[in-house]
């Protein structure tokens, strides 16, 4: 809780221009090898909407690291390194690239330049709210082990503008197919029928 408090303060620096919030809710890691739920607060990214594509700011997300030591096996992901992280999203369409990087380390033989991440990503679906998008990330850099660390995220986000600004996120507003096509099965539900019966679509 104390990190989303410290989060939430940083929205007054980046309430100039339209705020950025998104978080995800599932995750299947390398690690863990299986998909497992994840708290929201724990996961809370804050941006600002730099321009149409790009977007910068700040992540509840830790940056872990594996404990290693010669001849005992890693403890996965039990060093944390940062409490926080810096991201960067830059969206094309529907697809969009992320990167993320310790905002500091509590360790000093981890640089942080080891733990940045960079991924894809997907907007499955969209509505004049909220979007529900895919991503996966790895690290830049192997670890020790050689390893990337991989994570599989589905989550949801939004943007606001702040008090002085109509909203005017392009590229975050145009539609997908996806929600066209439901769009267009609804119309097809609600239409009435002529003889009791629907034929065809």
């Amino acid at each position: 809780m104390i990190k989303v408090i410290i989060v939430l303060v940083f929205i007054p620096f980046i309430a100039c221009s339209q705020t950025f919030i998104s978080t995800s809710f599932i995750e299947r890691t390398n690690s863990l090898e299986k998909i497992t739920p994840i708290n929201m607060l724990n996961n809370l990214y804050i941006g600002s909407v730099i321009n149409d594509n790009l977007i910068l700011g700040i992540t509840t997300d830790d940056a872990v690291s594996d404990y290693i030591e010669k001849g005992f096996n890693p403890v996965k992901d039990s060093l944390i390194i940062s409490n926080f992280q810096l991201f960067l999203k830059y969206y094309t369409d529907d697809f969009f690239l992320l990167m993320k990087m310790p905002a500091y380390t509590n360790f000093s033989n981890i640089s942080i330049n080891d733990k940045i991440r960079i991924g894809v990503g997907y907007i499955i679906y969209r509505d004049e709210k909220l979007d529900l998008e895919v991503s996966y990330n790895r690290l830049l850099n192997s670890n020790q082990n050689g390893f990337h660390k991989g994570e599989l995220n589905l989550g949801i986000s939004t943007s606001m503008s702040s008090l002085t600004t109509i909203r005017k996120h392009k590229n975050l507003q145009e539609y997908s197919i996806i929600p066209n096509f439901f769009r267009s099965v609804l119309d097809w539900i609600n239409t009435p029928l002529a003889h009791g019966y629907r034929e065809s679509l």
